[in-house]
């Protein structure tokens, strides 16, 4: 029997709804490194209807677009360092407005258009050099980012960041990106199959339980590079990239070292842990328009579940689900592994990750952040400084920097 999965132990309590809560807390939680702004999301939410998913897309679209419209002011006037900032902002404010979209709407597609169309705005003018990129895989191009500190070739430590269900690479500077390019590493942020980008742009392309095939990609990619050190790529996996990335970790040996916050040894037991998942489950097919017409929520979920799993209901996307699973397979992860979780993301996320931590055969360290820390929610976005501080410290142990 599964335990329970939360985001977080500490509430805003903005919302009665524990989603958008959360969400609102996950776009504050950005602020740290320019993502956001705390007044601009407050103002938002107080605009939102609790529980309606529209009213939600349309209100940080509003404030997305204000933003950006501010962003081109500064830009013609050659204030660039406001441009950069208020382009940030917007990026993300879009990305919170493309959250709760629906895939049978263009906007959904749109708010994620607009957000990556923001962020390649403001990445213009990093003092960091930030390339657009594409990495071929299959008959796909993923689409990501390599960021480095200088324009030059010196080897560097390169991470791989990966997100997991509904992360976006633009969101990912804001995680970890920021902070590892100030330290003086590479970053790749990058998208597989399944997720935000390459769903909007292959829908018949969802999530694969073999995800080490396109981290191999990612890979391939980095160590083509001149300045990338073959012998310091680590990879790191947020939210359900704690599945990608162990998974990925168990086949590719040219992955040094490891992060995974937080680790998911077994996805079908992780989702059984969520609320109302089994009353989604037992919803027929044939009942969803009606039901879609009546609750707004319920179209929504049903639609994003189904959507990034390939399949046409929430049963058969829990009855694919049973292929991604490695817990057989941990004593394969043979490079040096940080697993991290929040004491606040519930019984079974901290169940996965101890046995995820005795499982893995190479050295390892685990870390749970604390309520008192401000850091127990999950992917630890009430405090990303402390997280950084924390993956930083151990990677550049691993590797002696």
């Amino acid at each position: 029997m599964a335990g329970e999965v939360k985001k977080m132990s500490v509430r805003l309590n903005f919302f009665e709804n524990d989603g958008f809560d959360f969400q609102l807390m996950r776009s504050i939680g950005l602020n740290h490194y320019g993502g956001a702004s705390i007044g601009e999301c407050l103002s938002t939410a107080k605009r939102i209807r609790d529980g309606d998913v529209v009213s939600w897309v349309d209100e940080w679209n509003a404030t997305a677009r204000m933003i950006e419209e501010e962003a081109d002011v500064f830009r013609e006037r050659d204030e660039i360092i406001s441009a950069r900032d208020s382009y940030l902002r917007a990026s993300m404010y879009y990305r919170a407005a493309e959250y709760f979209g629906f895939f049978s709407e263009p906007s959904r597609r749109e708010n994620w258009e607009k957000s990556k169309e923001c962020f390649q705005k403001a990445a213009k003018f990093f003092e960091a050099l930030c390339e657009v990129i594409e990495i071929q895989f299959e008959d796909m191009k993923l689409p990501g980012y390599f960021i480095k500190p200088e324009d030059d070739l010196k080897k560097r430590p390169t991470l791989l960041i990966m997100s997991g269900f509904d992360g976006t690479s633009e969101e990912l500077y804001f995680y970890l990106g920021a902070g590892a390019v100030a330290r003086g590493y590479n970053v790749l942020l990058f998208e597989g199959p399944g997720q935000v980008g390459p769903i909007h742009m292959y829908p018949e392309k969802p999530f694969r339980p073999d995800y080490e095939v396109p981290v191999k990609a990612a890979a391939d990619y980095a160590l083509l590079r001149e300045n990338v050190d073959e012998e310091c790529l680590a990879l790191v996996g947020f939210s359900l990239g704690g599945y990608f990335a162990a998974r990925a970790a168990i086949y590719e040996k040219r992955i040094k070292a490891c992060v995974v916050d937080s680790p998911v040894i077994d996805i079908s037991r992780y989702y059984e842990g969520f609320e109302h998942i089994e009353e989604l489950a037992k919803i027929k097919e044939e009942d969803y328009e009606e039901l879609f017409s009546e609750n707004p929520f319920i179209r929504w979920a049903v639609e994003t579940f189904t959507r990034r799993y390939g399949t046409k209901t929430i049963s058969e996307a829990l009855d694919k689900i049973k292929e991604f699973n490695i817990v057989s397979d941990l004593d394969k992860i043979t490079c040096p592994t940080l697993a991290l979780v929040g004491e606040g993301e519930g019984d079974e996320a901290i169940f996965q990750t101890q046995r995820f931590y005795e499982g893995v055969s190479g050295s390892k360290a685990l870390r749970m952040f604390t309520e008192k820390e401000g850091a127990d929610s999950h992917c630890q976005i009430t405090n990303l400084s402390l997280m950084n501080a924390a993956v930083m410290m151990w990677l550049d142990g691993v590797f002696s920097k």
